[in-house]
């Protein structure tokens, strides 16, 4: 039996078992009227995922329990395998209160949804002054049909912007780009006229590598207007590289190739060889996640490296954009079956909604003050060396509990992380979202990385000069009748259901 059926048996199975439950304390514990004892202390199992070797010590999880007044049994499971461990923990109906749900998208997890598996919460958050709070493009995005299912697990809307040599730009008097046009310029005079000043043709503008979305191609493509994965009108949709914008990235990066401006070989280069190239002192554009330029200055072989960070370029029509991711790593979801009253799942959202306090959130991120890190003046923090080993045992696999991102601490000793950090609460204010974020197509999730694949390989052939615009429109035209046609048909229906 294939494993899609058995999660359809399971699901099945516990939903049933879920109602029976219900309608036994229909007229006692699932009342509405009941209060939440938020003192009274309570025992929540969890099933979390570890990004790390070892789960974290006691000592950070035994100050949260006493602050939110629980004890928290926590089962840890290795990021690797926490598919497997949620299909198995499904099928033998053995749910925690609160499950790690990574890939909402997943065919299965739509399923369980669907089925009322799992308490819609968005009915309850605005009885919490944090959860209240919560984003609501994420609360959108993280939403199947409509209802929200879960806590979300934050992470930033868009830390995509450019890396950029400042010393090369002080060396050839030119000022910060703040068009595409100025991008362009830029990258032909760190390729043509010694930004590095050693009297050698030994530099380039743009250091890529071979992936469209996290690379430069989609940052560029944003800056340009094109949308973020779909443009929706009136309720047609159409892909990204069906827009004239998509073109005209294409264009522009097929530009720069041509000048040699950019490493040629960017479709065979991998991240590692990506950043080398930049860090080497090779070349001194870099698109992607601005986090990164704390590690590419950290390795530059030339330690005098000045690097400044750039979030906002302005496209041909003068507006400032940036792509949006879903804003989520997914959810905590609350099963029926564990969670069998509206008391319970109140108490659990009073958790989660005191775990965004400042001084729980600061023991789940910074840690214990003097043991972890040490907070001073202005909202800013120093972690010593000494510190360092601590916190990433004590404290930093905790990040898988958190919800609600709450950062109130800038970290004082490094100026180009905390520029990153400032410009990353900055594209909250130009993202473009993704109108299909929150939509479900059966078609897209089953063979949507195989239909991807048609427009991946098009794109890098018409920059590379081995196909023709004409010839690009032929491999669309693939793509659309090998189910990308079924795809749109899915999300426009999507779309209207939602509404």
């Amino acid at each position: 039996m294939g494993r899609k059926k058995l999660w359809l048996i399971a699901f099945v199975l516990l939903f049933a078992a879920s109602g029976i439950l219900s309608a036994c304390s229909s007229k006692g514990a699932n009342s509405s009227d009941e209060k939440v004892d938020l003192d009274k202390k309570v025992k929540l199992t969890w099933m979390a995922i570890l990004y790390h070797q070892q789960p974290p010590k006691d000592s950070v999880l035994k100050e949260i329990e006493k602050l939110t007044s629980t004890e928290l049994d926590i089962t840890w499971v290795p990021d690797a395998v926490k598919e497997d461990r949620l299909n198995s923990a499904l099928a033998a109906g053995n749910l925690p209160q609160i499950v790690t749900i990574q890939d909402i998208k997943n065919s299965s997890a739509i399923n369980a949804f669907r089925s009322g598996m799992f308490w819609e919460v968005g009915p309850y958050l605005k009885d919490y002054p944090n959860l209240n709070k919560m984003n609501e493009l994420i609360n959108k995005n993280a939403s199947i049909d409509g209802k929200l299912y879960g806590i979300y697990r934050e992470r930033p809307l868009s830390r995509q912007g450019i890396v950029i040599r400042k010393d090369w730009l002080e060396n050839l008097n030119l000022d910060t780009p703040k068009t595409l046009d100025d991008l362009y310029e830029v990258a032909k005079a760190f390729t043509e006229k010694d930004p590095n000043q050693n009297g050698k043709a030994d530099t380039i503008g743009f250091t890529d590598r071979n992936d469209l979305i996290y690379g430069a191609f989609k940052t560029l493509g944003s800056y340009e207007g094109m949308p973020t994965d779909w443009k929706e009108e009136n309720g047609k949709f159409t892909p990204d590289f069906m827009t004239d914008e998509y073109m005209n990235t294409m264009k522009y990066m097929k530009k720069l190739r041509d000048n040699g401006y950019i490493n040629k070989d960017f479709p065979v280069t991998s991240k590692t060889q990506q950043q080398e190239l930049f860090s080497q002192g090779k070349a001194g554009i870099y698109v992607g996640n601005m986090v990164d330029a704390v590690n590419l200055r950290d390795d530059a072989t030339d330690k005098n490296m000045k690097v400044d960070i750039i979030n906002r370029i302005k496209g041909p029509d003068g507006k400032e954009r940036v792509w949006a991711s879903g804003g989520h790593n997914g959810i905590f979801a609350f099963p029926k079956t564990s969670v069998k009253s509206e008391a319970e799942l109140k108490r659990i959202l009073a958790f989660f909604d005191r775990i965004a306090e400042e001084d729980v959130y600061g023991l789940m991120t910074y840690g214990i003050d003097g043991q972890h890190y040490k907070k001073e003046e202005g909202n800013t923090f120093v972690r010593e060396e000494s510190q360092v080993k601590g916190w990433q045992t004590d404290v930093q696999p905790l990040v898988s509990l958190v919800g609600i991102d709450k950062r109130y601490l800038k970290n004082k000793g490094d100026a180009v992380r905390s520029k990153y950090e400032e410009l990353e609460e900055d594209n909250k204010n130009i993202i473009v979202a993704n109108p299909a974020e929150s939509l479900y197509s059966e078609t897209a999730s089953e063979r949507g990385n195989e239909l991807k694949k048609i427009i991946d390989d098009a794109t890098y052939k018409f920059i590379l000069g081995d196909i023709s615009e004409d010839q690009f429109q032929k491999d669309v035209e693939k793509w659309k009748s090998n189910g990308g046609n079924k795809i749109i048909e899915e999300y426009e229906a999507a779309f209207k259901k939602s509404k």
